[in-house]
């Protein structure tokens, strides 16, 4: 088990973005809480769909002190927090959790070019993590279609594609595949 951890921590870390695939959503969030326990640099979590702020919310799970929470929030407030965030990670290794795709998707529901506008928002992220070493993480609840391509659930959108993400895939049963 040790190795394991090692080697996800050692695959995160090299990589500036990961995109974290699953299919259920507690797999996900025990994932992400177990991950936010292992960094100590700062983290920066953006949760769209609100699970991993009901935990922190009842005490299920531990609020961390170098986690910044952000919730979902109207465009206006995202924007600011999104160029708050930009900056830091510029400036200091961090963790950026993006929890996730499908709810990103959500907040911007009825916005022209929705895919382009995400996946800018998300360069972004990733070109100013890249001067600091920093790692983004990107929840997707997605599925295999018929022609073997990770698709997101709502919408039946196409995951990202990107030679320079990485790709872990969790399981009901908590393992990951890359």
């Amino acid at each position: 088990m040790e190795h394991k951890k090692t080697s996800i921590q050692n695959t995160l870390k090299q990589n500036a973005t990961n995109m974290i695939l699953y299919e259920d959503s507690f797999v996900k969030t025990a994932f992400f809480t177990k991950e936010i326990s292992n960094w100590e640099t700062p983290i920066f979590y953006f949760d769209f769909d609100l699970q991993y702020t009901g935990f922190v919310s009842a005490g299920r799970t531990p609020a961390h002190k170098n986690l910044t929470l952000f919730y979902r929030q109207e465009n206006d407030s995202f924007r600011k927090d999104l160029k708050s965030v930009i900056e830091k990670i510029s400036k200091a290794k961090s963790l950026v959790i993006i929890d996730s795709l499908n709810g990103f998707f959500n907040l911007l529901e009825g916005k022209k070019d929705i895919g382009r506008l995400i996946n800018s928002f998300l360069m972004l992220l990733v070109s100013s993590a890249k001067h600091t070493k920093s790692t983004v993480l990107v929840g997707a609840l997605s599925k295999l279609n018929d022609e073997n391509k990770f698709i997101l659930y709502n919408t039946g959108r196409h995951v990202i594609e990107n030679k320079h993400f990485t790709k872990v895939q969790l399981t009901g049963s908590g393992k990951m595949s890359f």
